[in-house]
């Protein structure tokens, strides 16, 4: 309600002036403001913020409402007051007349977020004087892209003085309800702050009734009403209001009491008490009530009074039952009073002036959503179909898509079986589009599968090419690639069987890119070299280029050296014909060509030159940062990684997009010693990749968990993975990305006594370097080999392989590799009695490790150079063995830590060691970085375990 008394709320005023002061001193924010129907919600909110120092503007939802209706109300309410507010807003403000004609010609927005900017630069207009407060207002009927919008803005709102309140009836959101989600979205962006009303307690509804009454109420009197009204403030006052009318209360020594005496039984129900209060209306002012009932919560008063209805429109504004919220609109005073009034229209009646409402809203222009819920209620089905065809082209329009599917479905569910077929398709095609892109991929792919089965009765002509096509892309979204691949078969052969050999290479490129990833390189190549054949029939150099830098691509995961040519020549052809963004893409394939022979500087820099040829924000720039971080991992340069991988992995993204930034950070994280923050980050890797089949991320990311597992003591884990691994390799073609999983494996599998898997590692091993010959499967084959014979005691024939190991990787720069490759031949050496040989590799892996940060793999080589009782600090060097002794801390960092670990606060620490607090919070945060824990707590207990706590200085 939007007048009368308000009583009690002290807390939620209190928190809603709270929020609005923050507002006007220019610290925006989004308040939803809940409870159920009748509990003051209206109320409450605009007596705190209507009067206030912030301008105050509102718009409300109805049902069947148009996309964004309840922000377009609040610009129109200040439009009212100031009606050049938006001019300030600039090319935006044309985007802005989409939804608001009224500001002149319009000019489409070419995506959701457009309009979302224009929508934001109005709310910046509206505060552009004076700050404000906005209350939206019956949310649960709301549009959902007004709920997007407000997800969306949320965060936007901090650096606006503007305050918006959405508020909502709590007891009518179903389980699948919209503003669910944007709850949701809000708690995740913890940008959720709501206000919750409660019904009135028994002294509420006491107080209440005697405001209303003038007069203190009985208890008697009290404890009925609150009995029949659950304490809703609404349904006490109209409770109160059918009790005047039949004059059913009396004085009495106690306060005013129920007169007992009269036949007029009490009302039990808001409508009955609604239906007492206009009982005595004339029959011209009833109808006009029904007409406006019928209407909606909020009507247009010129519709609701048809040619003769003005003086019974009249009388009702005078009863107060609706009040006129701007010229020419009004509303109920409350909902609930129409749906009282609404429930008691007889049915015919009721059919006839939703037929009449259709009518004037069609001729006026309406918003054709809600013609259609007017035909739907008169029962004319044909008409209410044909508006919601409309209405979805208007949400369409501004990328309301998640308001056009539901409206889809709708209209398909009405469809008339067996009518007007080519129109129904249309829907069809349009609805799969909008369920797409509202994300909601289930429903998008029951429309598609209805249309490519309409097309392929029709023949396997264009349309069906182009059904399979949209139907492959939703599957593929799905992560159904088994499915997708098949659609993508059945559009190309379409496509060449009706004279498009391009459209049906470009089918078969996206399918040899499946096959290539999901390491099936025989399909990959044959279908690489049937778009290429294809491309060069329609004269499609780009085509032709992009096929062969895939066909080559796969030809070199297979072993073939010349395929390293063949895209070299796609190469080549794009560069002649002046093809940059084809070049860029095919400059890509050059680097993973390079990577897979094991030529990562030579990867890096064709990465490199793919970067530089397209838009590092597009979905091929977001593919070459994403190879690159992989080389620029194998090559060592970590933090380069690390910032390269945070990059790609936004908050926004899908897993689907953070698939190898996932993987590739992780096993960093992992290798650096941060488990907590790498096994995440892993297993939603080997998710993904196991969802869509991705075999070089399912490889990479078993072996890094594996390792993780391991290292725990999980032995159990570390076998289980070790054996996905090996049971994955097994099932693929792909030789390149499993090989220094299964080296580690076969490795570690060996020390731990499983040499049967150990041998399934090496077997592999030995079947990648015999058909790839490459010089890290050769080593990774060594390797293997070699602790093998370590396990079996061949300690002579362990020494001579891993002798070949490290004489291999002196021309391979992976130096993580290299690292542990050179901890392993030490403990071979050592095991045959070469101490000094031994001790000498060691060093080097310190190195290395000490350079990557790897410090597991460091306290690895510390652990090797105790037991052969050695001077750490001879074998790495005074400076690295001291960094160990003190985990990498400073003497002043040491200082802070062991009084951290005491107990003592930043302030403590800071007046302890004379220093200032900021100084001490800078300490802390460098001890856990350095101990890479998350807390206080846990470096503390880091500390004790590294022997660091020895002594506190000056602590009892």
């Amino acid at each position: 309600m939007s007048g009368g008394t308000l009583v009690g709320r002290e807390l939620e005023q209190r928190q809603l002036r709270d929020v609005l002061a923050r507002a006007v001193a220019g610290e925006g924010s989004l308040v939803l403001l809940a409870g159920e129907a009748g509990v003051g919600k209206t109320r409450l909110a605009t007596h705190v913020l209507a009067g206030g120092p912030a301008r105050f503007v509102r718009g409300a939802a109805a049902p069947a409402c148009a996309p964004y209706g309840p922000v377009t109300a609040a610009f129109r309410e200040h439009l009212r007051s100031t009606p050049r507010a938006l001019d300030d807003c600039g090319p935006l403000r044309d985007r802005l007349a989409q939804l608001l004609p009224e500001l002149g010609p319009a000019t489409p927005s070419e995506d959701r977020a457009t309009l979302v900017e224009a929508i934001r630069c109005g709310l910046q207009a509206i505060v552009a004087d004076r700050p404000a407060a906005m209350l939206l207002d019956d949310l649960q009927w709301s549009d959902e892209a007004t709920l997007e919008l407000l997800a969306a803005l949320a965060l936007a709102l901090r650096d606006l003085p503007l305050l918006v309140v959405a508020a909502y009836r709590s007891d009518e959101l179903a389980r699948a309800h919209p503003l669910r989600r944007l709850r949701h979205d809000l708690r995740r962006d913890r940008a959720l702050r709501e206000v919750v009303l409660e019904p009135l307690d028994r002294d509420g509804t006491a107080a209440l009734l005697a405001d209303l009454a003038g007069d203190r109420p009985s208890d008697a009197l009290v404890a009925t009403v609150h009995d029949r009204t659950g304490g809703t403030p609404f349904f006490v006052e109209e409770l109160w209001a059918a009790l005047e009318a039949e004059r059913r209360v009396r004085p009495t020594p106690e306060g005013l009491a129920l007169d007992l005496d009269q036949d007029v039984p009490l009302p039990r129900t808001v409508r009955d008490a609604v239906l007492v209060q206009v009982a005595g209306l004339s029959p011209a002012a009833r109808a006009a009530a029904e007409a406006a009932a019928v209407a909606g919560p909020r009507f247009d008063l010129a519709v609701v009074a048809g040619p003769d209805g003005e003086a019974g429109l009249a009388e009702l504004l005078a009863t107060g039952l609706v009040v006129e919220t701007a010229p020419g609109t009004a509303a109920f005073r409350h909902p609930l009073t129409r749906d009282a009034l609404y429930e008691d229209v007889p049915w015919l009646r009721r059919r006839a002036l939703h037929r009449r409402l259709a009518e004037a809203l069609d001729r006026d222009g309406g918003d054709h959503a809600e013609v259609a819920a007017h035909r739907l209620a008169a029962r004319d089905t044909a008409g209410g179909v044909d508006a919601l065809v409309r209405a979805i082209a208007d949400r369409v329009a501004v990328h309301a898509h998640r308001d056009a599917a539901r409206l889809g479905r709708q209209a398909l569910d009405l469809w008339p079986e067996g009518e007007r077929g080519p129109a129904r398709i249309a829907l069809l095609e349009g609805h799969a589009r909008s369920a797409e892109l509202a994300g909601d991929l289930a429903e998008a792919a029951r429309a598609q599968r209805e249309v490519v089965s309409a097309r392929r009765a029709e023949g396997a002509g264009r349309a069906l090419a182009d059904a399979e096509r949209r139907m492959a892309a939703i599957y593929a979204l799905q992560g159904d690639r088994r499915r997708a691949l098949v659609a993508r078969q059945v559009a190309a052969e379409a496509f060449a069987a009706n004279g498009l050999p391009g459209e049906a290479a470009a089918e078969r490129l996206v399918m040899a890119q499946y096959h290539q990833s999901s390491g099936t390189h025989v399909q990959a190549v044959a279908a690489a070299a049937q778009a290429r054949e294809e491309a060069v029939r329609a004269e499609r150099p780009d085509l032709q280029a992009r096929a062969m830098g895939l066909e080559g691509v796969a030809r070199v995961k297979r072993g073939e050296p010349e395929g390293l040519e063949t895209v070299r020549a796609g190469l080549s052809l794009a560069l002649a014909h002046g093809l940059t963004p084809v070049a860029a893409e095919v400059y890509q394939r050059l680097g993973t060509a390079h990577e897979i022979a094991g030529d990562y500087p030579g990867a890096r820099d064709a990465l490199d030159t793919a970067l530089g040829l397209c838009d590092a924000d597009s979905a091929l720039g977001e593919v070459c940062r994403a190879c690159m971080a992989y080389v620029l991992r194998e090559l060592g340069d970590w933090d380069e990684v690390d910032t390269l991988c945070r990059t790609l992995i936004a908050p926004d993204a899908g897993p689907q997009d953070t698939l190898v930034a996932d993987g590739v950070l992780g096993a960093v994280l992992a290798w650096r010693g941060d488990p907590g923050a790498a096994v995440p980050l892993l297993t939603r890797c080997l998710e993904t990749a196991t969802q869509i089949d991705v075999v070089s991320m399912q490889c990479d990311s078993l072996a890094a968990l594996a390792g993780v597992a391991a290292r725990e003591g999980d032995r159990g884990r570390a076998v289980e993975h070790c054996r996905a691994l090996l049971g994955r390799w097994g099932r693929s073609e792909d030789h390149h990305y499993a090989v220094w999983g299964l080296r580690w494996a076969a490795g570690w599998l060996a020390g731990e006594g499983e040499l049967a898997l150990a041998r399934g590692c090496t077997e592999a091993l030995s079947a990648i370097a015999t058909s790839a010959g490459h010089p890290d499967a050769l080593a990774a084959l060594a390797f293997a080999l070699a602790e093998l014979a370590l396990a079996e005691d061949d300690v002579e024939g362990a020494v001579a392989q891993f002798d070949r190991v490290v004489e291999l990787h002196a021309g391979l720069q992976i130096p993580f590799e290299r690292a542990q490759v050179l901890v392993r031949a030490a403990a071979a050496a050592a095991a045959a009695g070469q101490d000094d040989v031994a001790l000498e590799r060691l060093a080097d892996a310190h190195a290395l490790a000490r350079d990557l940060g790897a410090r597991p793999l460091a306290e690895d080589v510390v652990a090797a150079v105790g037991a052969l009782d050695a001077s750490l600090e001879d074998v790495v060097g005074r400076r690295a063995a001291a960094e160990h002794e003190t985990a990498g801390l400073s003497p002043r960092e040491l200082e802070v830590l062991r009084l951290v670990a005491a107990g003592l606060t930043n302030r403590e620490v800071a007046g302890r060691l004379v220093l200032s607090t900021r100084t001490v919070d800078m300490h802390v945060r460098n001890i856990l970085t350095k101990l890479r824990c998350r807390t206080r707590t846990e470096a503390a207990t880091r500390a004790g375990e590294l022997g660091l706590l020895l002594s506190t200085p000056g602590v009892g």
